[in-house]
């Protein structure tokens, strides 16, 4: 009995510590619906001034925002807005403050505001998908966006489009390197990037925490770009980048079996 004791008492502070993440929709409160028009609130409970920032996804793009806020001196931090035509389709919200994961991770889909028992016609290839019915401002068509739209974060930043065609070799890297860790894949080729990897992952997550899934895909990226030291670019030998991206995802995580496993990516990356 005293053994659990201990063992709840090691754990409360770290759940009182953990950030929690609420998204309402202020026209219906009970319902994680939300349909173009409607308006949606975003509230954050943590301890008091801590930066906030949002990692969104929107129809497979993914942005890593900067700080866009604190938590007031009660710990509390809010936004809100309305969603538009251009917001129609899935959305995923991944809130960190500071520098930790608030919970939970946010998952919903902004509807058409279709007119109930109308006429509707909807279809899509692929990801692509569109809706048109009528509304109560006529007929309309709703389209996801494509790669080439901007679109909206939740703090009202606008988030261009992607032109394949004028990437550079540093942001194709880092598209790849962003799809690695987000996709969960189990069998991570990074290619001989040696430190640039490294370097990719700390400019794209920024001032946002990974979850330990996502840590584990950083490693075996990590890991796989150090694998054929031969084949690293002399530029890109020195792990220096790499060691503080350790660093960083460290703070990440309070599971010690993942902290032994980054410690011993460092060890491992150190003697290539």
């Amino acid at each position: 009995m005293r053994a659990f004791v201990i063992l709840v008492a090691a754990v409360l502070p770290a759940i009182a510590q953990t950030p929690i993440v609420l998204l309402t929709n202020p026209a219906r409160p009970a319902s994680r619906e939300f349909q173009i028009g409607d308006r949606y609130q975003i509230a954050i409970t943590a301890a008091p001034g801590q930066p906030v920032s949002v990692r969104t996804t929107m129809h497979g793009r993914t942005d890593w925002s900067p700080v866009i806020g604190a938590t007031d001196s009660s710990g509390h931090w809010s936004t809100s807005g309305q969603f538009a035509k251009a917001d129609f389709g899935g959305w995923s919200e991944v809130w960190t403050v500071g520098g930790k994961l608030a919970a939970p991770a946010l998952e919903f889909s902004v509807s058409a505001p279709c007119v109930k028992g109308g006429p509707a016609f909807a279809g899509g290839s692929g990801p692509n998908q569109f809706v048109t019915c009528d509304t109560a401002a006529g007929r309309q068509t709703f389209v996801t966006p494509s790669d080439s739209d901007p679109f909206r974060t939740p703090d009202g930043r606008m988030v261009p489009g992607r032109m394949q065609s004028n990437m550079t070799p540093e942001q194709y890297h880092a598209q790849i390197i962003e799809s690695l860790i987000l996709s969960r894949a189990q069998d991570v080729a990074a290619g001989r990037l040696g430190d640039e990897a490294g370097d990719a992952i700390l400019k794209m997550i920024g001032v946002n925490a990974l979850s330990d899934d996502e840590i584990r895909q950083a490693l075996s990226i990590v890991r796989a770009a150090f694998e054929h030291p031969e084949s690293i670019p002399q530029t890109a030998r020195d792990p220096s980048r790499t060691l503080l991206l350790l660093r960083t995802l460290l703070a990440f995580t309070s599971q010690e079996a993942l902290q032994q496993q980054i410690a011993a990516t460092a060890a491992y990356i150190q003697s290539r």
